[in-house]
């Protein structure tokens, strides 16, 4: 029996048959090795043989109704073109027919799924965008064997359909498993290449424009965009990846190891001038002054990493370059903070120890409040006993706490010597 080739296709053409279970959408959590078992060649029922094969000679009029449905779809309208959605749905008819009507399979026939997801994913089309379109195979199949038989046999049709839809479900599941698996291979290799090159950028000096230019296009940002950058010692390196995995959701950011440190570059958000505290809050870390642009980025990396180094166990939380330039500059001098500790405390080390201590711990204080009469409830101590002990260290290293820029000496000569 010869049939014609397929006519209009009818505005509902399931209407008048018995309803027919359409495949549900498959879980976008299929895992690259998933498939669904393709329908039993054996036994086929002689009505689908027959529909199979004579839907496959007339199998590119099919083609071109898809393509027409297809290509006005958003997410393929831009990415795919007609002469590409016409080839890989040839191949798919051909396959699904096959697979219906219990026919031989041409050599290659069985990867046209998995390619298709492939190469989906190359062309950008979102993965809910081609599940919607494959999915759309089962309402076309359908529709032209409805189509190709009386309406007094669409009945006995309906009974059949649940090969249809295994050989569809079998097929989408196959596409989504491709499509998953190269997404997946493509985001570890653009994780490798932003991370080799995120490298190159923080061991330079910013000046080349191709690489930050590189840089900017990998982390989807603009040059000019003002960054924070903070770096976590190997101690708070897990406590920094859930807080960065956690709080800064929306937020563009890129963690990279360097130098034994764990380094987070964030995008700021607009009109923001630091780092938000509750970004990460509860991390020990340092941070550097805010980067604008991406080409500062190395040398504000640099200079958190001078106050991680010094970041002690007492460290509670993000530790800002205003905070730690005392140990960063004692750092940073080398010999000659030992030098400048001497000079200036080198009388203190005649005296007995706890003599010693309780001077620098009545220094400390005041220094911290600027207050006789807050360092001396701090210490539990007579105001008297403050201002005399003040005396007693000016008149052994000639420098006066009370006077702020001879204290800023004291102070810094003191982390001189703790660094030492």
């Amino acid at each position: 029996m010869h049939n014609p080739p397929f006519s209009a296709v009818p505005a509902d053409p399931l209407a008048t048959a018995v309803p027919v279970p359409v495949p549900t959408a498959v879980s976008a959590a299929v895992p690259a090795s998933a498939t669904s078992p393709a329908p039993d060649a054996s036994a086929v029922p002689e009505r689908l043989h027959r529909l199979a094969h004579d839907c496959l000679d007339h199998v590119e009029e099919l083609v071109e109704r898809y393509v027409a449905e297809v290509s006005g779809l958003d997410g393929y309208r831009s990415t795919v073109d007609a002469a590409d959605l016409r080839d890989t749905a040839r191949d798919c008819f051909e396959l699904l027919l096959r697979l219906i009507g219990g026919l031989p399979l041409r050599e290659g026939l069985r990867e046209v799924s998995d390619r298709l997801g492939r190469r989906r994913v190359h062309q950008g089309v979102p993965l809910e965008r081609l599940m919607q379109a494959v999915r759309m195979d089962f309402r076309m199949l359908w529709t032209v064997f409805l189509e190709r038989l009386p309406p007094e046999e669409w009945s006995e049709l309906t009974r059949e359909a649940v090969r249809v839809w295994e050989a569809v479900e079998s097929h989408t599941v196959r596409v989504q498993a491709g499509y998953l698996d190269e997404a997946a291979v493509l985001a570890r290799e653009r994780e490798r290449e932003r991370a080799a090159l995120m490298g190159r950028l923080l061991s330079s000096d910013g000046r080349d424009q191709q690489l930050v230019a590189r840089v900017a296009t990998l982390l989807r940002v603009s040059a000019q965009d003002d960054f924070a950058v903070a770096i976590a010692p190997p101690a708070s390196q897990d406590a920094m990846r859930r807080a960065a995995a956690t709080r800064l959701g929306g937020q563009v950011f890129h963690l990279q190891q360097h130098q034994g440190m764990l380094v987070l570059v964030v995008r700021l958000p607009r009109g923001d001038r630091a780092l938000p505290a509750a970004w990460l809050a509860g991390v020990p870390c340092a941070v550097g002054p805010v980067a604008h642009g991406l080409a500062h980025v190395p040398g504000v990396v640099r200079a958190a990493e001078a106050i991680a180094v010094g970041l002690g166990p007492e460290a509670d939380g993000p530790v800002a370059l205003t905070d730690a330039w005392m140990p960063v500059a004692a750092t940073g001098l080398g010999p000659i903070a030992g030098m400048l500790a001497d000079s200036v405390l080198s009388e203190l080390d005649r005296l007995p120890p706890h003599e010693r201590e309780r001077l620098l711990e009545t220094v400390t204080a005041y220094c911290d409040s600027g207050s006789v009469a807050e360092t001396a409830s701090a210490l539990y101590c007579h105001r008297n006993t403050v201002l005399n002990r003040l005396r007693r260290f000016t008149e052994l290293t000639g420098f006066d706490p009370t006077r702020p820029e001879e204290a800023a000496t004291v102070l810094f000569a003191l982390c001189c010597r703790a660094s030492g």
